[in-house]
């Protein structure tokens, strides 16, 4: 019994913590689409407001939703 109920609240942890909005994001670099990852929550608004840097350039960062 006592492994169904941690199996249970295992399972509703990982459901929880499973919905970050979490997205793939590229900028459109001189030589076409350049894919930069996966971004979640803080760090993925904090692209889509400021840009991705790459030297001295900052592009404007487009994320789609997986």
């Amino acid at each position: 019994m006592k492994y169904l109920i941690g199996l249970g609240l295992l399972t509703v942890l990982f459901s929880v913590s499973s919905c970050n909005k979490c997205h793939e994001c590229h900028y459109d670099g001189p030589s076409g689409e350049v894919e930069i990852g996966e971004y979640c929550d803080d760090e993925l608004k904090n692209l889509e407001d400021n840009g991705y840097t790459l030297d001295d350039t900052v592009y404007t960062v487009h994320c789609n939703e997986h």
